[in-house]
């Protein structure tokens, strides 16, 4: 994946030497930049003529990583627990993993400690990138669980709007699990519709029939 952070042009007599600028310039280890070559340096005649190496500089995937888990280490102080995590990038997407003990208060009622948490990330994540990245926290396996009880609901919800309605809204979600509902059905249900309302944190999805939007 290649994530562009604040990336710069730099200049030198060579392309070592336009990189040492960037490392300089942007205050992190060589292993946190990449670059690419915008000019190669060019030796002139009698010094006339002379180009210097030319590069693009940007804080990549490793920088990323470890700032992302220095900001994770420091929320984490803040529960009791001894918590293991792991941090991967699935193409524009970032998968956050917590495995330990006391993960009960990482998840919190209903699920809203880890939502926020996952938010917050997100938030983070997004301001070092110009790149939209996708953030996914899952603690103890909490996500897989969660969207095994998401398709339950709609599955039974379905079952309810053949037999009453033409549309039925589900009570309100986080957006990831909005964004659960729509691809289920989509990918299950292609004869219905979804639709996200309201506002957060009461935000939820109705699903309808295709004929009550055309009635709409």
């Amino acid at each position: 994946m290649n994530i562009k952070i604040r990336e710069k042009d730099f200049e030198g007599k060579s392309i070592d030497a336009a990189f040492e600028e960037a490392v300089k310039f942007f205050g992190v280890t060589p292993e946190e930049i990449n670059f690419e070559v915008i000019q190669q340096p060019k030796k002139g005649f009698l010094g006339i003529g002379n180009k210097p190496a030319i590069i693009n500089a940007f804080l990549n995937e490793k920088y990323m990583i470890n700032r992302l888990n220095e900001f994770l280490g420091d929320i984490l102080e803040n529960f009791d627990g001894d918590f293991d995590y792991s941090i991967n990038f699935q193409g524009k997407n970032i998968l956050v993993r917590l495995e330990g003990d006391g993960l009960g208060k990482l998840i919190g009622k209903y699920g809203r400690t880890i939502g926020a948490m996952q938010h917050i990330l997100s938030i983070f994540v997004n301001r070092l990138s110009s790149t939209k990245i996708d953030v996914n926290l899952d603690v103890g396996e909490y996500r897989r669980k969660k969207k095994e009880k998401i398709y339950e609901i709609v599955d039974n919800a379905v079952k309810r709007l053949n037999e009453t309605n033409d549309k039925i809204e589900l009570a309100p979600m986080f957006s990831y699990e909005r964004r659960i509902v729509h691809e289920y059905v989509r990918s299950k249900y292609p004869h219905l519709e979804t639709e996200s309302i309201g506002l957060e944190p009461y935000r939820k999805v109705i699903i309808k029939s295709v004929k009550s939007k055309i009635k709409a």
